[in-house]
Protein backbone atom coordinates (compact mmCIF):
# COMPACT_ATOMS: atom_id res chain seq x y z
CA UNK A 1 0.00 0.00 0.00
CA UNK A 2 1.47 3.45 -0.61
CA UNK A 3 0.96 5.86 1.75
CA UNK A 4 1.44 9.61 1.90
CA UNK A 5 2.23 11.06 5.35
CA UNK A 6 1.94 14.87 5.31
CA UNK A 7 2.72 17.29 8.43
CA UNK A 8 3.08 20.86 8.10
CA UNK A 9 6.55 21.50 7.14
CA UNK A 10 7.79 18.09 6.46
CA UNK A 11 10.17 18.06 8.73
CA UNK A 12 9.43 15.72 11.68
CA UNK A 13 6.15 13.97 12.30
CA UNK A 14 5.89 12.74 8.29
CA UNK A 15 9.62 12.11 7.97
CA UNK A 16 9.47 9.49 10.88
CA UNK A 17 6.17 8.15 9.86
CA UNK A 18 7.71 7.74 6.76
CA UNK A 19 10.81 6.26 8.33
CA UNK A 20 8.84 3.67 10.72
CA UNK A 21 6.46 2.55 8.02
CA UNK A 22 9.24 1.78 5.20
CA UNK A 23 11.17 0.46 8.11
CA UNK A 24 8.22 -1.90 8.64
CA UNK A 25 7.23 -3.05 5.57
CA UNK A 26 10.54 -3.26 4.28
CA UNK A 27 9.37 -1.28 1.51
CA UNK A 28 9.68 1.92 0.02
CA UNK A 29 5.81 2.60 0.19
CA UNK A 30 5.88 5.43 2.16
CA UNK A 31 6.52 8.72 1.22
CA UNK A 32 6.36 12.18 3.31
CA UNK A 33 5.68 15.75 2.63
CA UNK A 34 4.66 18.86 4.12
CA UNK A 35 2.16 21.97 3.15
CA UNK A 36 4.45 25.18 4.40
CA UNK A 37 7.82 24.80 4.44
CA UNK A 38 8.86 28.13 3.49
CA UNK A 39 7.51 28.98 6.86
CA UNK A 40 8.85 26.22 9.01
CA UNK A 41 11.85 26.65 11.55
CA UNK A 42 14.32 25.25 8.66
CA UNK A 43 12.80 27.88 5.99
CA UNK A 44 14.42 26.89 3.10
CA UNK A 45 16.65 24.30 4.23
CA UNK A 46 15.95 20.81 2.34
CA UNK A 47 17.70 18.77 5.21
CA UNK A 48 15.56 17.41 8.25
CA UNK A 49 16.51 18.81 11.40
CA UNK A 50 18.93 17.12 13.74
CA UNK A 51 16.55 16.29 16.45
CA UNK A 52 14.50 13.88 14.43
CA UNK A 53 17.71 12.73 12.72
CA UNK A 54 19.19 11.83 16.05
CA UNK A 55 15.69 10.23 17.95
CA UNK A 56 15.38 8.12 14.53
CA UNK A 57 18.75 7.26 14.88
CA UNK A 58 18.38 5.53 18.60
CA UNK A 59 15.72 3.44 16.94
CA UNK A 60 18.12 2.47 13.61
CA UNK A 61 16.13 4.25 11.49
CA UNK A 62 18.56 6.69 9.28
CA UNK A 63 16.43 9.96 7.96
CA UNK A 64 19.55 11.88 7.36
CA UNK A 65 19.81 11.93 3.57
CA UNK A 66 15.77 12.73 3.21
CA UNK A 67 15.08 15.88 2.10
CA UNK A 68 11.95 17.99 2.73
CA UNK A 69 9.71 17.79 0.12
CA UNK A 70 6.06 20.45 -0.34
CA UNK A 71 2.68 18.47 -0.96
CA UNK A 72 1.42 18.08 -4.98
CA UNK A 73 -1.91 17.04 -6.26
CA UNK A 74 0.34 14.51 -8.04
CA UNK A 75 1.57 12.75 -4.26
CA UNK A 76 -2.19 12.68 -3.04
CA UNK A 77 -3.41 10.79 -6.58
CA UNK A 78 -0.68 8.65 -6.51
CA UNK A 79 -0.91 7.05 -2.68
CA UNK A 80 -3.26 4.59 -1.11
CA UNK A 81 -3.86 6.86 2.07
CA UNK A 82 -2.93 10.01 2.74
CA UNK A 83 -2.40 10.55 6.43
CA UNK A 84 -2.25 14.04 8.06
CA UNK A 85 -0.28 14.07 10.55
CA UNK A 86 -0.72 18.49 11.66
CA UNK A 87 -4.14 20.66 12.37
CA UNK A 88 -2.40 23.29 9.35
CA UNK A 89 -4.48 23.98 6.84
CA UNK A 90 -4.65 21.43 3.98
CA UNK A 91 -5.22 22.53 -0.23
CA UNK A 92 -8.80 21.17 -0.77
CA UNK A 93 -7.03 18.12 -2.97
CA UNK A 94 -5.90 16.90 0.18
CA UNK A 95 -8.76 17.84 2.14
CA UNK A 96 -11.29 16.13 -0.25
CA UNK A 97 -9.62 13.05 -0.66
CA UNK A 98 -11.58 9.67 0.13
CA UNK A 99 -8.44 8.29 0.91
CA UNK A 100 -7.51 11.21 4.27
CA UNK A 101 -6.90 9.83 7.54
CA UNK A 102 -6.24 12.39 10.08
CA UNK A 103 -3.86 11.52 12.80
CA UNK A 104 -4.27 15.12 14.89
CA UNK A 105 -3.32 13.75 18.19
CA UNK A 106 0.52 13.43 17.47
CA UNK A 107 1.49 17.14 18.63
CA UNK A 108 3.97 19.01 16.41
CA UNK A 109 7.57 18.52 18.37
CA UNK A 110 9.28 21.82 16.87
CA UNK A 111 11.16 24.19 19.38
CA UNK A 112 10.77 21.37 22.21
CA UNK A 113 13.76 19.29 23.71
CA UNK A 114 14.55 16.00 22.63
CA UNK A 115 12.94 14.24 25.26
CA UNK A 116 9.57 15.29 23.68
CA UNK A 117 10.80 14.62 20.07
CA UNK A 118 11.53 11.17 21.35
CA UNK A 119 7.76 11.40 23.30
CA UNK A 120 6.45 12.16 19.53
CA UNK A 121 8.51 9.30 17.61
CA UNK A 122 7.59 6.82 19.75
CA UNK A 123 3.38 7.82 19.28
CA UNK A 124 4.47 7.79 14.92
CA UNK A 125 5.45 4.13 15.89
CA UNK A 126 2.59 3.25 17.79
CA UNK A 127 0.35 4.47 14.57
CA UNK A 128 2.43 2.76 12.22
CA UNK A 129 2.64 -0.69 14.22
CA UNK A 130 -1.16 -0.01 14.18
CA UNK A 131 -1.44 0.95 10.68
CA UNK A 132 1.37 -1.94 9.12
CA UNK A 133 -1.18 -4.46 11.16
CA UNK A 134 -4.58 -3.39 9.67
Amino acid sequence: MKVLFICRANAGRSQMAEGFYNSMTGTEDATSAGVDLANSVKGDDPSVPELVVEVMKEVGIDVSKKIRKVITKEMVERADKVIVITDYPMPAYVENSSKLERWADVPDAVRTPIEFHRTVRDMVKNKIEALVRS
